[in-house]
């Protein structure tokens, strides 16, 4: 018997949604994208619902998105899954923006950056992971940045979302951790470095246009939304269409 549940909150001053997806009854989860705080916020939400994690899933490098994945890596000491073609910015966060380190500590206040290099491990396109029981698809979405990877969770219809953005009321069978790929009407910037418009339509048009219409979406900002509705109104899924 399985207790599958998805908690959400978002995190931090750019307000990144961290997830924690996991099972009750097995008494594990994974964590997807873990930003700013969320070294202090993600371990009462494991103590909360009685769970312990077995990785740490990120979609893409950019620091609000990885800011508390060094502490809460060794403090939990699991895994780190990351695409290696989004290395260079776990390496030098600053990298991302155009900026220096120097200028992150001055300007946000990032601590001496330690990435703990020693829990990394890679994903890549098509891989299947299993965590929590749940399986992930996984699949590499460049155009926000090269790494960029969506995980597509099965199996989690029966799964209750707890996400104080959330506006859609139906389960899915499929649940699509966007990252940073596709929001709720609106797609992630394709300006910062090594981003690519072009790579960001493909991106679109071969990993979200064959999802079915009732899959959620559970985004890397902002309030959910379901396939369906992106396919109907998302402007940026509409020129993805003419890309195929």
């Amino acid at each position: 018997m399985s207790e599958p549940f998805i908690l959400g909150v978002p995190l931090g001053r750019w307000q990144t949604n961290c997830y924690v997806v996991g099972d009750r009854e097995r008494g594990t989860a994974v964590v997807v994208d873990p930003g700013e705080h969320g070294e202090r916020t993600v371990p009462g939400l494991l103590e909360r619902v009685g769970v312990t994690c077995e990785a740490i899933l990120c979609t893409h490098g950019h620091l609000d998105h990885i800011w508390g994945v060094p502490d809460l890596a060794r403090g939990l000491d699991v895994p780190v899954l990351l695409h290696p073609e989004d290395r260079w910015i776990w390496d030098d966060p600053a990298a991302a923006f155009g900026a220096s380190m120097e200028q992150l500590t001055e300007q946000l206040g990032l601590p001496a950056w330690d990435p703990p290099t020693d829990h990394l491990q890679d994903v890549s396109d098509g891989q299947s992971l299993r965590f929590a029981g749940i399986t992930f698809d996984v699949r590499h979405n460049p155009g926000h940045t090269p790494g960029h990877v969506t995980y597509l969770g099965r199996g989690l219809s029966a799964a209750p979302v707890e996400f104080e953005l959330a506006a859609v009321d139906e389960a899915s069978e499929e649940i699509l951790f966007s990252g940073d790929l596709l929001f709720a009407g609106s797609v992630g910037r394709s300006d910062f470095p090594r981003g690519s418009a072009r790579e960001l339509l493909v991106s679109l048009a071969e990993t979200v246009l064959p999802l079915e219409d009732d899959t959620r979406v559970l985004c890397g900002h902002g309030p959910d939304t379901t396939i369906g509705r992106e396919r109907a109104s998302n402007p940026f899924l509409h020129e993805a269409l003419r890309h195929t």
